[in-house]
């Protein structure tokens, strides 16, 4: 059987159905080993080849079990700690991704809210076709990086899934109060709002408020006003709201400025994913479940040790 030019192609099926070793198909080929694994790798990334592990074992671990428990959540995956070189984020997306795919159902609509792990879940999606679901953003827009940006966390959910991309057109924060409602009182935005009003799920990070910190770096934020929650008691951000180490939410002026998914909506979603982890987002994890923001949790094995240790069950 042969592929023509395709030679990913082909060298997936001499690895996967045919069984070869890479050396022995680098042999048949007339090409280097390194260039077989390559040639692997990209079959992998361009769809070509899936590989399935069944992600919900995790949900049986004693950890995530625990955890589930103490943080009165419907589902919490704990990712096994690694020594693999990839960033902390982008493992823990990597299998948001995997679970996320799992959970879709064709006419789903989801709220989608910005992260940098969401984003490495956005990337780590594989390439599939459901024409019948929305991916809508449950936030405004704020400045990009050249990296990340709240539009390309729902356009890339989108993109592949091949499915319907429905991004918020106007700022995130603006200038007053005033300005806020009258934006809210245009249809189209005010049409947004009222999609988001029937969101099946929603996908969000979490975001720990000291140091550095993504809501600084996209320009949502400065340090002056971050330090008006701190001072009030926040620990951490999620979906758009601050809230405190015993899930209350915090509010400042910035919040009428804040165009958002309002929270009493957000909560009425049925199945509330959320995505994150490490050592500095331990107490924003500990807040953001006292909250109940998330009905399902998924995050590393260190972190959710440390969340499980200060955690009694809320």
């Amino acid at each position: 059987m042969q592929f023509g030019a395709d030679l990913p192609l082909w060298v997936a099926w001499l690895y996967y159905e045919e069984g070869l070793k890479q050396d022995e198909i680098a042999t048949h080929l007339g090409i280097s080993r390194s260039s077989v694994f390559n040639l692997l790798q990209k079959a992998r990334d361009e769809g070509i080849v899936t590989i399935t592990i069944d992600p919900t074992r995790l949900e049986r671990a004693d950890l995530s079990v625990e955890l589930k428990e103490k943080g009165q959540l419907a589902e919490c995956y704990v990712l096994p700690s690694s020594s693999g070189g990839a960033a902390l984020s982008e493992q823990i997306g990597r299998l948001g991704a995997r679970i996320f795919e799992q959970k879709l159902e064709k006419d789903d609509i989801v709220g989608v809210a910005w992260g940098r792990t969401v984003m490495a879940l956005s990337k780590a999606l594989s390439p599939t076709s459901m024409p019948g679901v929305t991916v809508a953003q449950v936030t405004g827009s704020s400045i990009a990086t050249y990296d990340f940006s709240p539009e390309l966390c729902t356009s890339n959910i989108a993109a592949r899934l091949n499915a319907r991309c429905v991004n918020l057109h106007a700022p995130g924060v603006v200038s007053n109060a005033k300005m806020k409602s009258l934006l809210m009182q245009e249809p189209i935005v005010g049409q947004h709002f009222d999609l988001l009003r029937h969101c099946t799920k929603s996908l969000f990070g979490v975001t720990h408020i000291t140091g550095p910190t993504l809501l600084e770096d996209t320009g949502v934020m400065t340090e002056e006003l971050l330090r008006q929650y701190q001072d009030k008691g926040a620990v951490g951000f999620a979906s758009g709201y601050f809230f405190d180490i015993d899930g209350a939410i915090i509010r400042t002026g910035f919040d009428d400025c804040h165009l958002v998914m309002p929270i009493d909506d957000f909560l009425n979603v049925p199945e509330r994913l959320c995505i994150g982890g490490g050592p500095e987002k331990v107490d924003a994890i500990h807040g953001m479940l006292k909250a109940r923001i998330a009905t399902i949790l998924i995050t590393d094995q260190e972190t959710a040790k440390a969340v499980c240790a200060n955690l009694s069950v809320v």
